[in-house]
């Protein structure tokens, strides 16, 4: 039941905290535009994270927790390894500052940002009698996991129709999308230009320049777009932009796989890697097309909404929520691990730059009909306020 503040909800987020990818860029832009005079929000994390630091310059409150860490995941479809749940459950301890957390700062509702979290969050919530829901920000398939965590959730709140439980029932289930702010992600044209020229110094500017902006990792599939590099070295000068750094220590060693890729393909000259960028809203700007080649379903990947919010075509792989994002009049979708149809796509778009510049603005379109932050945000207060209304 509730025990706080009638004036005010005391909001509980969880998540693991260990990097900063989608989920938790997500997750901060939420904290950023909650209404405060209605939820406070405590985030329960790592506590010497990356993911914390950030946290704190929302001005939400840092709850420290020994939560588990994000998983290494390797396998296309099967996420979660035997030892993932033996250190999940080496972990359980968290429970008991989980609870402690709750009744500390009077929660009213948690809020887990994955699967993990909800499971160890759906325990505490059930004991102290308190609404729990998870955003569910992947589509692959963890079995018995989802069934169990589907028991202890009140809601769930969808980031695409790939995201969908099938056996669970529809009126559990919230359809968001994911967020953007459409205006802070814009980039001025002096920004623009000068990140150009640091780029190019020379002045020399390739006819297209495309790119991958994301985490720097197997699942991703950026092999094939250097694979698809020579297949473009023709009329048109293509330059393929690598934006992002590796997350786990494998991903350390495909980094140095793609660069050696490169010059074994001899393409290392239209190959750029930037590394890790704090402000992506430049260089997607920058980009004449943003590329998706991942190689296993994501939930809703934030590049392309992302892209769509400055007004680029997409190309990427018809898995996950990807599919449903990207459509004829915004982008291409191809084969997964074909780099001859990612060159293909390519080729088609920059060789007819009108049609080009139309896929942009369809795409800026439909990131303001569904991808404000503002929806985003309205929508999830509203789940918010229907879950707390059954507690009071």
């Amino acid at each position: 039941m509730k025990t706080s503040d009638t004036s005010k909800s005391n909001i509980l987020y969880l998540d693991s905290g260990s990097g900063i990818g989608g989920g938790q860029r997500s997750l901060l832009l939420l904290l950023k535009l909650l209404d405060r005079s209605r939820f406070a929000p405590f985030v329960g994390c790592l506590g010497d994270s990356a993911f914390a630091a950030e946290v704190e310059k929302t001005t939400a409150s840092v709850v420290p927790l020994s939560l588990p860490a994000a998983h290494n995941k390797t396998d296309k479809v099967k996420r979660f390894t035997v030892s993932d749940l033996l250190e999940d459950f080496r972990q359980l301890r968290v429970i008991v500052q989980l609870h402690r957390a709750v009744k500390r700062h009077a929660i009213d509702l948690i809020h887990a940002n994955s699967l993990s979290v909800a499971l160890l969050g759906g325990i505490v919530a059930r004991c102290h009698r308190i609404p729990i829901l998870m955003h569910k920000r992947y589509a692959t398939s963890y079995g018995m996991l989802d069934r169990l965590c589907e028991r202890l959730l009140h809601r769930v709140i969808l980031v695409s129709e790939a995201t969908r439980w099938d056996f669970a029932p529809a009126d559990k289930q919230t359809l968001i999308y994911n967020g953007v702010d459409l205006d802070a992600f814009q980039a001025s044209l002096e920004e623009i230009e000068t990140f150009r020229n640091e780029l190019f110094p020379d002045g020399t500017y390739p006819d297209a320049l495309v790119g991958v902006v994301t985490r720097i990792t197997p699942e991703k599939g950026i092999h094939f777009l250097i694979r698809a590099m020579p297949e473009l070295q023709g009329a048109a000068d293509v330059r393929l932009l690598i934006v992002g750094g590796p997350y786990f220590e494998k991903d350390v060693a495909y980094m140095e796989t793609l660069k050696k890729e490169a010059a074994a393909l001899g393409v290392e000259d239209s190959v750029i890697f930037t590394g890790f960028l704090s402000d992506t809203r430049i260089v997607t700007s920058l980009l004449d097309i943003v590329l998706v080649p991942s190689i296993i379903p994501e939930a809703c990947p934030r590049t392309i909404i992302e892209a769509m919010a400055v007004g680029k075509p997409v190309i990427a792989t018809p898995l996950g929520g990807s599919k449903e994002l990207v459509t004829p009049e915004t982008g291409l979708l191809v084969p997964p691990e074909d780099a001859s149809a990612v060159a293909e796509a390519i080729t088609t778009l920059v060789s007819d730059r009108e049609g080009l510049k139309a896929m942009g603005r369809a795409a800026r379109s439909r990131a303001v009909e569904l991808f404000s932050s503002e929806k985003n945000t309205a929508l999830t207060e509203a789940v918010y306020t229907e879950l707390l209304a059954d507690y009071l």
